[in-house]
């Protein structure tokens, strides 16, 4: 090899050397300075499976942060849940009634302050006529299915003396389809096979590794959390949608079509889940109370329905079957948009902001009386 051969080839590793450089250098400037102190990510609490149930180590507190719209502090208790309350004793205190609140991320509520969620307004409301202590239990992601896993696991030996379950739209068919996700596989399902459930397939426990470590991170929790930049969203704007929505589109949270298509197992799954809550409940001496998120975009659109109430109106035939109260927010809401006009989510972020669950904390707690 000539020596302006060796001498080109040295120059190019010497230029390869301090590019790498430069962007290890510009990794740590993010890490260690802009997304901690100049642009702050949000903060994630970190997960634990405890008792067979996914929630979040205890003890932890932060700032959740989505754009530059949502700065909500958030603080897990005792047993890993976030709530105003340390620790959700076994005991009960004489005189004091108590309400467990068991859903997904609309319980969990990180969109909002920790004391500020709908379960904290019924419990306001509720104690103009004696002691109420709100227990909550959620996790985003959950559906239906992991509800019962919660309730049998966390909520029956604490013996509330109601249960309110917060239902949306994605609990139905995710109660036996599978999807992807950090724990979901740690969740209940159901497994339906000849037009019945045959099976409860258990929660696998969950356990953090390598992807843990990278997503706690302040640069993930920058992108994926604040920004909301998801890997899936960056090969579609290079490649385009993998597939489009069914027919129906996209409506409160859910693809209608695709989920529609399982109308017949949503039936079953509703149905035994249903009756197994309300045992649970019965066993205890607990009133049950489903509720149900609208779709929300419809009612901006003065839309008198829409397709994904589809479930709605399932979710009330099922609960009137086997006895449980049942409060649908749709009309809840409507009746708010057209007396006020004020959206009830975030404009980042589909979560109720504060205003949505005070209205929707003054429905339940209408109710519950």
């Amino acid at each position: 090899m000539s020596a302006g051969k060796r001498s080109r080839g040295r120059e190019i590793l010497i230029n390869l050397a301090v590019s790498l450089g430069s962007v290890v250098v510009f990794l740590l400037f993010c890490e260690l300075v802009l997304f901690r102190f100049v642009l702050p990510a949000s903060d994630v609490p970190r997960n634990a499976f405890v008792n067979e149930v996914v929630r979040y180590q205890p003890g932890q507190s932060g700032i959740w942060r989505v754009r530059d719209e949502i700065a909500a502090p958030f603080k897990i208790n005792a047993q890993g849940w976030n709530s105003p309350l340390p620790d959700y004793p076994i005991e009960r205190k004489p005189g004091t009634s108590r309400i467990a609140f068991v859903g997904d991320s609309f319980v969990e509520a990180l969109q909002v302050p920790f004391d500020k969620t709908f379960a904290e307004a019924v419990g306001t409301r509720l104690a103009a006529k004696g002691p109420v202590e709100v227990q909550r239990f959620g996790v985003a992601g959950a559906p239906l299915s992991q509800y019962l896993q919660v309730v049998e696991r966390e909520v029956v030996q604490r013996r509330p003396d109601r249960i309110v379950v917060m239902l949306v739209h994605n609990d139905f068919d995710e109660s036996f389809v599978f999807k992807p996700g950090r724990y979901t596989s740690s969740f209940l399902k159901l497994r339906i096979e000849g037009g019945k459930v045959v099976g409860e397939v258990p929660p696998q426990p969950w356990r953090a590794g390598w992807v843990e470590f990278v997503r706690q991170s302040a640069t993930a929790r920058f992108l994926l959390y604040r920004w909301q930049v998801r890997p899936q969203t960056l090969v579609d704007a290079i490649l385009g949608p993998a597939k489009a929505a069914g027919e129906g589109g996209y409506a409160a949270n859910i693809d209608v079509a695709s989920v529609l298509a399982r109308e017949a197992d949503i039936r079953i799954a509703t149905d035994y889940l249903f009756g197994r809550l309300k045992a649970r409940a019965d066993s205890i001496g607990a009133k049950l109370q489903f509720v149900m998120d609208g779709d929300r975009e419809a009612i901006y659109a003065g839309r008198a329905d829409s397709p994904a109430l589809k479930l709605n109106r399932i979710a009330a035939e099922m609960a009137a079957r086997h006895g449980i109260a049942f409060l649908d927010l749709h009309p809840v809401f409507a009746a708010e948009w057209a007396r006020a006009g004020k959206r009830f989510e975030f404009g980042s972020d589909a979560h109720w902001n504060e205003y949505g669950h005070q209205v929707a904390g003054a429905a339940i707690a209408e109710a519950l009386q």
